[in-house]
This record gives structure tokens, sequence and C-alpha cells, in this order.
């Protein structure tokens, strides 16, 4: 059963860039108190877009990331007037959702772990929704 929903805005600076948003999304969980066990669902509602996990300790992971995502989606002039298909291939590969448990009121991410949303047509205000299932 869903415990708690929660969304959040977040404005983006630049047309592509990642951006962690694990202390938010932690902030809302440990709200709910240390005997939360369940599951934390995070999605967006954007086909332009994208959430992953990640480190960001060593920002040139995420540089190399970009890089390498630029690679094998570029630039390119299709058929789109609004000339951001590639922006939507991104979002489809990477995906639109996570899902991270939780135990003892807190997520369960691992030691260099961080949710990152993902921007590739910004900027923009973008909508991160939250939900919390479990006991």
């Amino acid at each position: 059963m869903i415990i708690k929903k929660y969304s959040f805005n977040l404005k983006t600076n630049k047309r592509e860039e990642f951006i962690p948003i694990s202390e938010e999304v932690n902030g809302f969980v440990q709200q709910l108190g240390e005997n939360i066990v369940g599951e934390c669902k995070i999605f967006i509602p954007h086909t332009t877009a994208a959430l992953i996990m990640n480190q960001t300790v060593n920002p040139d992971v995420m540089r190399d990331f970009q890089t390498y995502l630029e690679s094998i989606v570029p630039v390119k002039r299709m058929l789109n007037v609004q000339n951001n298909s590639n922006a939507h291939f991104k979002s489809s590969l990477l995906g639109t959702s996570v899902e991270i448990p939780i135990s003892n009121g807190k997520l369960d991410l691992g030691e260099w772990q961080d949710i990152l949303f993902a921007e590739f047509d910004g900027p923009r205000i973008r909508t991160v929704i939250v939900q919390i299932w479990g006991q």
C-alpha cells in the first residue's frame, strides 16, 4: 500500500545537466519515521529527462557519462521541429523512474550511490514524484 506521496519542482539551468536529488528524497523518507520499511519509487512525468543512480563524489564520472551518452545519441537534424529528438532518445534509454529499498526510515543507497535527475532539454521547471510503499 502507498504510505505517502510527495512531489517537488526542480529548476534546471542548462540544456543538459545532472542534478543530485538524493538529499531531497531522503529528507522526505526520514520524516516518516525510523520504523518505515518498504520501497521508495521516484518518477518523473517527462519525455526529455531521466532518473539514474550513479556517484557524484568524482565529477569526472558524470562528465564522462555525458560525453559517452552524447557519442551514442548526438544532436542531429531530425523530423521533429522542436529539434529535441536526441533528448527523447536519451530519456528512453535511461528511464524515468528508480526504486530504492527503505530500511529503518532511510533510503538503502550504496556508499557511492546518488539519485540524479538527468536533464536533456533544458532549462525547464521539472516535477519529481516520490511514492513510499511499505509498512
